[in-house]
Formats: C-alpha cells, structure tokens, sequence
C-alpha cells in the first residue's frame, strides 16, 4: 500500500516554531551561563521541603503559592539535576500549551474542511504571541502548563470526552489553583462534566495525604489558607489586574469594593458562557469559553503579572488566524495581532514603559474581551440549539462573527 505524501507546513508554522526554537535555545544559554534564574528553583525547593516534612510556604506574599498537590506532581522535574530539570520543565510547558492551542485551532477550522488547515491557525497564533510569550516560557511559570490543560480539556468536552476532560480540567487546577475558577465554570455550564470533576477533584485534594506523614499533609493545608489569605491582596506594585490598573490612574477601590467587582464579573461570565453553550456549536461554544476565561483570569487575578498575558496573546492569535483564515475578516485578523504586540510595550521604550504601567495590558484585556463578547457570544435571546452542546449547525441567534 503507497502512503500519500506527507503535505508541507503552512509558511505560518513553520516561521513560528522556528522562532520559538530560536527563543527556547537563547533562555536556556541564559540559564546555562548563570545570567538568568527561572521561577524553577521555586517550585523544586517546595517540592523538596515537601518530602522533609518542611514547610512549603514562606512568610508574605511571594513563595510558593499553589495547592500542595502541585509540590507532589513536580516531583519528577525537582529530583533531576539543576540545569536538566529547568530545561526539561520548559520543555514540559511548551509541550503541553502547543498541545492545548493546537486542539484549540481545531475547534476554529471549519469541520468540513472548506480549503482551512487548523495548521495555519496555530501558525498565526505562535507568530502574533512570540513577542510576549517569551516573558513566560522564560520565566518557566505554570501558566502554560494551566492553559495547555484547560484547552485541552475543553477540546475534550466540545468532542464529548467528558472523563478525560474532567481529568485535564483538574489537573490544570492541581498545578495552578486558578484553573478552578475554570473547574467551577465547567461544573455549571455541562451537567455530564459533574460527577467526573468531583471525584478528579477530591482525588487531587486526597493526594497530598499520600504523603508518609499525613497529619503534616494536612496541616500544610492549613497553611495553605493562611498563604492565600496573604497573598490575594499584595497591594500596590508590579500587578497588572484591574484593581491596580485603576489606582495607577488614580482610581483606587478598597477590598471590599474589589471583592464586589471580581464576584459580578464571575457571574457574568457564568451567564455569558451559559448562553454561549446552549446556543453555538459544540466547538465554537468551547473556544468562547476559552475566551471568555482566559479574559477573567487575566483582569481579576490580583496577582496577573506580565508574564501571564501570554495566554491571551496565545488564544488572541489563534482568533486572529479564524479571522484571517475561516471569516476572511482580515481586518479585524491585523486587530487581534496588533493587540497581542501592543502587550510588549515594556520593551519599546523605558519612558513608555513607566508611562503604561499596570493599566495599559489590562486594558488591552478589556479590548480582547469585548471583542470575544460582541464577535463570538451568542446576542439575540433566540431559543437554544436543538441538542444544547451537541449541535452540529449555527443558529440565526448567534453572534456576528459566526452569521453566515
């Protein structure tokens, strides 16, 4: 039997994987050279005092600030040798985050092919998201690793792999506790989500108990708490979340205040991703809520550093490569890619930098999000799709971007 010739990558993809090749080797002779220090020894120092039955967090704000079970599943990189666990954790995360965007360009290319290669997709995504994207995969964070995982798992509930979704969804809440405001959202939105991600979930809170010692295990819950408690109002500084955006321009909001808003933007992400599931298709449902969640983290996450705006960046260009590609809207494609470069203004000048600070990225959010609703959210009270999530057809109540 003659096999068919393998098709060549889309110029995109190809142009992108290279350049991110070319940044992954550069961090890594930046490490290697002693120049540079990755968010790395954090997480294997936790993991460490972890299996001593030491403490795992640290006075203040800063420190190790994930749930215990992320100390236990980064075992396997905190036991390999410095340079070799740093590398390979990097690798890890990129893995894992192209995994999640490529699944989440197969959801945009049309099902029916229609000349659209997914490729292409994830091509323009990894071109329009380098730029900011190497502030994360330097630092070597989890939120790649957390946004591959959430993807990935809402790929798996638009093609009704419920289990598996379950599982990557908790997961990505396991490495990073932010990822549970996504398990919470899942849990309202698909009924037949619900029974797998309560037994992942106290699976991955049982976990910590496996521990030799477990009356330690649960008292660094307990610790845990108090952690949090310190660490979810760290005040004035570098934090790019709207709170801080808006004392910068001098329009400071107390806790109280604060707490308020970040509740009312939850709920109405909740309705906004209710109507979105009931009404798109199953794949179009799923990239909304990608979306839509990955907007909330980014504006509400008191503690959303630069880094973090890869994940926007990641999922904008992916957007941008439907619009270019799918809608042949190239207009608003060149919008979204634009967005994503304006995130660098840090780089471009040291007066520009100081002159944007803390509010000119969660205002590009606030861009990115109102496009997500007014282009991708279902707006007309129409009556939902005959079969919820499983429908397989648009509807005349669906928004702009996905009209015929």
């Amino acid at each position: 039997m003659v096999r068919p010739p393998l098709l060549p990558l889309p110029r995109p993809l190809v142009f992108g994987l290279a350049l991110w090749a070319i940044a992954l080797v550069a961090i890594e002779a930046q490490v290697i050279s002693g120049r540079f220090v990755s968010e790395f020894h954090i997480y294997a120092e936790a993991t460490w005092a972890w299996w001593q039955g030491a403490e795992i967090y640290e006075d203040g704000i800063n420190g190790f600030l994930y749930l215990p079970s992320s100390a236990v599943l980064f075992t396997p990189w905190a036991y390999l040798p410095p340079l070799l666990g740093d590398a390979l954790w990097r690798l890890s995360l990129l893995a894992v985050c192209w995994w999640g965007v490529g699944r989440l360009c197969r959801l945009l290319a049309p099902a029916d092919g229609r000349g659209v290669d997914w490729q292409r997709l994830f091509g323009v995504a990894l071109l329009a998201a380098l730029p900011i994207g190497v502030v994360d995969l330097r630092g070597a964070q989890t939120e790649f690793l957390m946004l591959g995982l959430m993807l990935a798992g809402l790929a798996d509930v638009a093609e009704g792999r419920w289990r598996r979704a379950a599982f990557l969804l908790v997961l990505a809440g396991a490495f990073k506790p932010q990822a549970l405001a996504l398990v919470m959202l899942a849990f309202a939105l698909w009924p037949r989500l619900r029974l797998s991600l309560a037994l992942w979930l106290a699976a991955a809170l049982a976990l910590p108990l496996a521990h030799w010692d477990p009356g330690y295990a649960l008292g660094e819950y307990g610790q845990l708490v108090r952690k949090t408690m310190s660490s979810a109002n760290p005040g004035g500084g570098v934090w790019h979340d709207f709170a801080n955006g808006l004392a910068t321009l001098g329009l400071p909001l107390d806790l109280m205040a604060q707490t308020a808003i970040r509740a009312l933007a939850g709920v109405a992400v909740l309705i906004l991703a209710r109507g979105t599931v009931s009404r798109l298709p199953a794949p179009k449902a799923a990239a909304t809520v990608a979306a839509l969640m990955v907007t909330y983290l980014l504006l509400f996450n008191p503690r959303t550093v630069l880094g973090h705006f890869g994940d926007m960046a990641l999922v904008a260009g992916a957007l941008a490569g439907w619009e270019f590609h799918v809608r042949r809207n190239r207009a608003l494609g060149w919008v979204l890619v634009l967005l994503c470069f304006a995130l660098t203004t840090h780089v471009w000048t040291r007066g520009l930098h100081l002159a944007t600070a803390t509010w000119f990225k969660p205002l590009l959010a606030c861009g990115f999000g109102l496009y997500v609703v007014v282009r991708w959210v279902p707006s007309l009270p129409d009556r939902p799709v005959a079969g919820g999530q499983d429908a397989a057809r648009d509807t005349a109540g669906e928004s702009l971007a996905i009209q015929g």
